[in-house]
């Protein structure tokens, strides 16, 4: 046996996954394998961590070496043109922060050289999974410099478009919202002081998360035929069209960062596992970022996992990964319905849809023990 499990894929999930099963599991040997040359992959996003993730990540030491990071200490959520409105407080959850904001790429270079550090993880640059074979007690997975590794778990963390699920034929739901995210680091002519923003507009939602030096992240969502001009906007006509979208309330925009646009999807994957085979991450599922729950979501996958295989010897058994499946189906309900609930309930002016989605914010905004229960979901704890 060449290795007890091998990862497909060596961004934030399978970067987490080595690190954790490795630190879990000081026994067993972990190859990562990455397409990538040199080091981790390029990953330009801005991660709204949630404050349950925050927590893991700072107890794994992995948080605190970033050096950019920002608290979420509010966040402000409005329908434009109406009065629905809520607030969540940190100090009201009694939090020091709701979440946390830090960029991708920092965060993945930390695993990386805390995953370099490790004597039994192995991570294979300029590799990819190029053939998967399930045996009764292992898996040989053959890769593209013509090695083969046999396992027995392949946990397959190779993105949304996954080889490893289109491999396995693991069936998934894709729904198409014919939206188009665009993401982008805005500078303001004030800082954000720890508030977090969504407001949702006829196009979709608009996200404004605070950054250091009167900087912002902004996530915003384009219906499907309009990105096309979008893409084509010069920055003066952005800035300026972004502020009528999305108002004074977080200050005037003074400049804007080169824009990354992608379309917008709802992924689930029927099953998350297969014979001495796992899914994780956007392999599996894949949102819509308007609650920032994807990497959330993606890390509670890998903390499921590493717990399942914590006290087990064969880490490919049927009951092991079963086990993981059972214990992960709970926490993709709650959180895929609250996110495609949101889109297809604000992405719209169907007035049969407006009255009561703006009574819902009024009303959560004014009952306590209902607010709560909202934050401490999207806080990533338990209500």
């Amino acid at each position: 046996m060449d290795a007890k499990v091998v990862i497909a894929g060596g961004s934030l999930v399978g970067a987490l996954t080595a690190l954790m099963l490795a630190q879990q599991r000081p026994d067993w040997p972990i190859v990562v394998v990455e397409p990538r040359d040199s080091g981790p992959p390029n990953d330009k996003r801005i991660i709204a961590l949630a404050a349950a993730s925050a927590k893991r990540l700072e107890q794994l030491g992995v948080l605190g070496a970033a050096q950019t990071q920002t608290p979420i200490e509010h966040i402000h959520i409005s329908d434009r043109g109406h009065l629905g409105a809520m607030e969540l407080h940190a100090a009201a959850e009694n939090v020091a922060a709701l979440g946390v904001v830090v960029p991708a790429a920092e965060l993945l270079q930390t695993l990386f050289e805390r995953c370099q550090q490790l004597a039994n993880v192995r991570w294979l640059s300029g590799c990819r999974v190029t053939a998967i074979e399930q045996k009764s007690d292992s898996v040989a997975v053959s890769i593209s410099d013509g090695r083969t590794i046999e396992a027995q778990l392949l946990a397959g963390a190779d993105g949304q478009n996954s080889y490893v699920r289109e491999t396995l034929r693991l069936a998934s739901s894709v729904e198409d919202y014919n939206q188009v995210g665009c993401i982008a680091t805005l500078t303001l002519d004030r800082p954000l002081q720890g508030w977090a923003y969504e407001r949702f507009t006829e196009d979709g939602p608009i996200a404004l998360l605070p950054m250091p030096k009167q900087q912002a992240s902004l996530v915003w969502t384009f219906k499907g035929e309009v990105a096309d001009d979008v893409k084509s906007w010069h920055d003066d006509y952005f800035i300026d069209a972004c502020q009528r979208a999305f108002g004074y309330r977080a200050g005037a925009i003074t400049a804007t960062s080169e824009r990354v646009f992608y379309p917008l999807q709802l992924r689930r994957a029927h099953r998350s596992i297969h014979h001495r085979c796992v899914i994780l991450g956007n392999a599996s599922h894949a949102l819509h970022p308007i609650a920032g729950q994807g990497f959330n979501l993606g890390l509670r996958d890998v903390e499921t996992l590493v717990e399942v295989l914590s006290g087990v010897d064969d880490a490919g058994a049927f009951a092991a990964l079963n086990d993981y499946h059972r214990r992960r189906e709970q926490d993709y309900n709650a959180i895929i319905n609250l996110t495609d609930l949101l889109v297809r309930g604000f992405s719209n002016r169907y007035w049969p849809m407006v009255v009561p989605r703006n009574l819902a914010l009024l009303g959560l905004h004014h009952c306590g023990p209902l607010k709560s229960a909202f934050a401490r979901l999207t806080m990533g704890m338990r209500a």
